[in-house]
């Protein structure tokens, strides 16, 4: 079987142009050559074609060997460079491997050809290897080195969202309002969710977050953020949705899956400046082994598809590859993170699922978010959810939380429940109060991470005092970081800020009903 091999000849001569052509075809190589003899046409080569192999005269009338070796090298590619030349001096020789050339052939010697050519393009093989691994391993570092910033930003803004929820279901469930008030109050918490959901986006990339998943149908989640959607992409672009009559339930956050969309969407409109059509369907697909192997994505079987496709400038193949990477962008400093697509693909990627991208320059891109179907039964828990939600208790809870905004927020969302509470700044407080009041205290509501002593150790404290204490433990830290510390022991549970108050109060019945 022959080789293909795309050559650039740097030669005056037709005739010794061709010679080389016949030496390589009869070792084997299907050859794509051009040949060109002046340095405007080496430049137009370089810059219009792809090339495994340049050769090179050492000396021709209006250009030199040396002049085309500082040409390739003035691109950058890495292409190898052999000079094979009549008989000249030692010294020419060797200035032309010092220069860089990779190898310097005598025109009567053709046999060393072959074997220079196959050594070359082998080395250049291990080269672009090693450069892909060790672009590998700076988007790792990136991504580690982001996700552990961001695991501080977490937690920190999640205690400031779970302040805001839980104020503004205070004022909802104790105040009187007109209708304005409401509406603005439920702005307010929509912003904060929003916030919420951002946090975890930028915790998606590097799979740190917790998801809250369940079945859910995409139709629902697409239909959910349809209006917002609109508003995103502005008046100069339409939104299409295209649903099927098909089930489409898959085991999903869909908060984050809305984030998903949400980001394409942006994606899109950037990509149509003077407008266009923003198209959203659903389907479904069954990939089998040959999609995996042409594509090398996912696995084979059944999944949920959500299509996000725009009208606007398209991308070429090499945007494509780089899409997913964090921090890469193609648009001005300052208009954009370059997290936005990395973490779609973060988010999909902790879903099971994979991204399919198509796109050409001038003709629109599509997005296929696949996503695993799920397809046991799921019992309905609506009324079971309200019945929750409406019943309090009079139980002594022991509050332990080291910021003065949430302790004082909790405390009062628990206290409207009909709940005694009982506070503490730290875990050694918490440990003191449980031996004064240990008959008392029915649950224990504790952060995980404090100063002076983390929740886990006082935990692990007051289990010595009453085994069978139970323990609702509470974090704004990534997943990560959390099980760095030692995976959560029987008859304990976590709730991951922001915490809404509801799901609070539904959260602590369930275990003092256990």
């Amino acid at each position: 079987m022959s080789t293909p091999l795309r050559l650039l000849i740097i030669e005056d001569s037709e005739d010794d142009a061709l010679l080389l052509e016949r030496e390589l075809t009869r070792n084997g190589y299907e050859l794509y050559s051009e040949r060109v003899d002046t340095p405007e046409a080496m430049k137009s080569a370089l810059a219009t074609n792809t090339w495994h192999l340049v050769i090179s005269d050492f000396v021709m009338p209006h250009f030199s060997g040396l002049d085309a070796l500082r040409i390739l090298q003035e691109s950058r590619r890495d292409i190898p460079f052999i000079i094979v030349s009549g008989k000249v001096g030692e010294e020419s020789a060797v200035e032309a491997m010092r220069a860089g050339a990779n190898d310097y052939i005598i025109k009567g010697n053709l046999a060393r050809l072959t074997p220079a050519i196959e050594r070359e393009i082998r080395d250049v093989d291990d080269r672009s290897k090693c450069r892909r691994a060790e672009e590998q391993l700076r988007q790792s570092q990136k991504m580690e080195v982001v996700g552990e910033l961001a695991g501080g930003v977490a937690h920190d803004f999640n205690n400031v969202l779970t302040v805001i929820l839980g104020y503004c279901d205070l004022v909802m469930m104790k105040a009187v309002l007109d209708d304005s008030a409401k509406e603005a109050i439920e702005h307010i918490r929509a912003a904060a969710e929003r916030g919420s959901q951002l946090t975890h986006g930028l915790l998606a990339f590097s799979r740190k977050q917790v998801l809250d998943t369940k079945p859910v149908n995409l139709d629902e989640i697409v239909q959910h953020v349809e209006n917002f959607l609109v508003r995103i992409i502005g008046e100069d672009v339409h939104l299409k949705s295209i649903y099927h009559d098909v089930n489409l339930r898959v085991m999903a956050d869909a908060g984050q899956m809305e984030q998903v969309l949400i980001n394409l969407a942006a994606n899109a409109r950037d990509a149509m400046p003077a407008g266009g059509t923003l198209t959203i369907e659903t389907f479904f697909q069954e990939t089998d082994e040959s999609f995996v192997y042409c594509h090398g994505l996912g696995n084979p079987g059944r999944y949920g598809v959500i299509s996000v496709s725009d009208t606007g400038v398209g991308m070429d193949e090499e945007i494509i590859n780089r899409i997913f990477e964090p921090f890469f962008t193609t648009k001005e400093v300052g208009k954009g993170t370059g997290l936005g697509m990395a973490i779609v693909h973060g988010i999909v990627s902790q879903h099971n699922g994979f991204v399919y991208v198509n796109s050409k320059p001038g003709r629109g891109t599509t997005f296929k978010i696949h996503i695993p179907l799920y397809e046991k039964e799921v019992a309905s828990e609506k009324a079971d959810i309200v019945f929750k939600r409406s019943k309090g208790g009079t139980e002594m809870i022991l509050l332990v939380e080291d910021d003065a905004s949430v302790r004082k927020v909790v405390e009062m969302v628990l206290g409207e429940f009909g709940y005694e509470i009982i506070s503490a700044v730290d875990g050694q407080e918490a440990v003191d109060i449980f031996k004064a009041n240990s008959s008392r205290i029915k649950l224990i509501l504790m952060d995980m991470i404090m100063p002076n002593k983390s929740g886990l150790d006082a935990f692990r404290e007051i289990r010595h005092l009453q085994p069978d204490v139970r323990v609702l433990f509470t974090s704004g830290y990534t997943a990560n970081f959390i099980r760095n510390r030692g995976e959560l022991e029987n008859g304990v549970d976590l709730i991951m800020k922001p915490i809404k108050p509801f799901e609070l109060q539904q959260k602590v019945r369930e275990m003092l009903d256990r």
